[in-house]
């Protein structure tokens, strides 16, 4: 059986938390009920400090970044704007590096602007919790999610042992795939709530409170979820453009030039990308999807009501030539 040295000096080695907001707190939670000490927690503002810090029973809060102790590993959960600069002043902290590990949990950056720190002999490394955290968070919130892990090899190693030891499933990822991972994860969560202010709007324009509305289509949402978390994409889909019923689409495309004529370009994007899906599936035949295609082209290039055509420009007089005589 193999056996693999482990990253960190003991099974649950003591952390040092800087940042106090809700990634700080959701990760410190869940740190500290998974058996890690919280030894500090260190923040611009000592007030936030000292609250994560009672909250987490750790026994040290400051706001001064040269207090960093001398743990194991060390969470840089702040703004993404400031890692680079943090993790610089990080190296002249009256503490050795050498040996330690250092992460940061951005989504969209990678370990890189931990190098300042990787020259002092840390191991470093991105440890982004794919989930959406508020400053509710608790110690559940982050169980069981999956963590994007990057950076050098000895850094990856260190980020799988500490998902590991928190219950988490980890994605290994290349610098160069960490940006459309980030796109994947806003794509899912940040415009998945845009779609749903659009959804409340359409409900909203007849009569249905914004409230009532996430209650009613709570079921609706919740089961689409399931059929995608034990299907796919492609077997997952349903409706009018599955089905390539142009009449319902039509019937959708009047209403909403009718009543909510700027949601127009965003239902036509969206059932364009539900055509490509559709046929992907094998549910909606090529011609039938031109159709579609061409419906969606009209919607959004077709007058809207109360405007007036664009008026094709004729030809543009020549150019005069010098003396008013023809170029």
């Amino acid at each position: 059986m193999d056996t693999f040295a482990s990253a960190f000096p003991t099974p649950r080695p003591a952390v040092a938390l800087i940042g106090a907001g809700a990634m700080a707190r959701a990760l410190g939670l869940r740190l500290a009920e998974s058996g890690y000490p919280i030894a500090a927690v260190i923040s611009r503002r000592r007030g936030p400090a000292e609250a994560l810090a009672q909250l987490l029973g750790a026994p040290f809060a400051s706001d001064r970044l040269g207090d960093v102790p001398g743990v194991p590993l060390v969470i840089l959960a702040v703004p993404d704007d400031q890692i680079a600069d943090l993790a610089d002043t990080l190296t002249g902290a009256p503490r050795s590096w050498q040996g330690a590990v250092v992460l940061h949990t951005s989504g969209a950056q990678t370990a890189s602007l931990l190098e300042p720190l990787r020259q002092e002999g840390a191991r470093t490394l991105s440890f982004h919790p794919l989930q959406t955290v508020t400053r509710d968070a608790d110690a559940t919130t982050l169980a069981g999610v999956s963590v994007g892990v990057e950076g050098e090899p000895p850094g990856v190693a260190a980020g799988i042992e500490l998902a590991v030891g928190l219950g988490m499933r980890y994605l290994v990822l290349s610098a160069e795939a960490k940006p459309r991972y980030h796109l994947a994860a806003a794509m899912a969560s940040n415009l998945l709530v845009t779609l749903m202010g659009m959804v409340q709007e359409v409900l909203a324009s007849i009569g249905v409170d914004r409230r009532e509305a996430m209650a009613t289509l709570a079921p609706l949402l919740q089961g689409t979820l399931d059929n995608l978390t034990a299907t796919s994409p492609e077997e997952a889909l349903t409706g009018p453009v599955a089905r390539g019923d142009i009449g319902t689409l039509r019937a959708h495309g009047l209403a909403l030039r009718k009543d909510l004529p700027h949601l127009v370009p965003a239902y036509a994007a969206l059932s364009v990308e539900t055509v490509r899906l559709a046929v992907r599936a094998g549910t909606l035949a090529p011609g039938r999807a031109e159709d579609v295609l061409a419906l969606m082209e009209r919607m959004v290039t077709l007058p809207l009501p109360g405007t007036a055509p664009r008026t094709p420009e004729g030809p543009r007089p020549p150019a005069p030539g010098r003396a008013g005589t023809p170029s």
